[in-house]
């Protein structure tokens, strides 16, 4: 596999959330009423994506590590944050902590990584850019997303020369 920039390593979120999360980005973003509901946990904050100069066969074998240490991770989506000075909402994490470890282990992994100016949040987005009215930046932070889930894969995604987002690899979590 080419390790195109930018790659990203992220993690799915199961139904029926994902498809709830895909509704709030088709009614309040253009931009994103496309895009995989997940959680970044390499590439938006942290650290940045993958060095595009990686070799695949060197990182492969790091990921499949991490896939086979990390167990299933049992979660919930928590409230919705605005970023400072921006447009950009998403939906935090009810507990932080896995997803902060698991960035840890990543960055601690022997994979190279971009720069990233932001400190890791782990989040859901659901807008990214365009207008928005008092009533829209209201109903926004009034939004959740109820129920507990378990995420159970790693995956890397990619953006494409045409700006969409495609999954390129992934693999159960599997350890205990």
């Amino acid at each position: 596999m080419n390790l195109v920039p930018p790659t990203y390593i992220c993690l799915d979120l199961p139904e029926p959330q994902a498809s709830e999360v895909m509704a709030l980005r088709r009614r309040y973003c253009q931009r994103l009423k496309d895009f995989p509901p997940e959680i970044t946990i390499t590439g938006s904050s942290g650290v940045g994506a993958m060095l595009p100069q990686l070799h695949w066969d060197r990182v492969e074998p790091k990921l499949e590590a991490i896939a086979q240490e990390w167990a299933p991770i049992r979660a919930s989506l928590g409230g919705m944050v605005r970023f400072p000075d921006t447009d950009i909402f998403c939906l935090s994490m009810s507990d932080p902590m896995p997803f902060m470890a698991l960035h840890e282990a990543l960055k601690h992994s022997g994979i190279a990584f971009e720069e990233s100016q932001f400190p890791f949040f782990p989040h859901c987005t659901i807008r990214m850019a365009g207008p928005l009215s008092d009533a829209d930046i209201s109903a926004l932070f009034s939004l959740t997303v109820p129920g507990e889930f378990t995420i159970a894969e790693l995956a890397l995604y990619q953006r494409t020369s045409d700006d969409r987002i495609v999954r390129v690899w992934s693999r159960p979590l599997a350890g205990s």
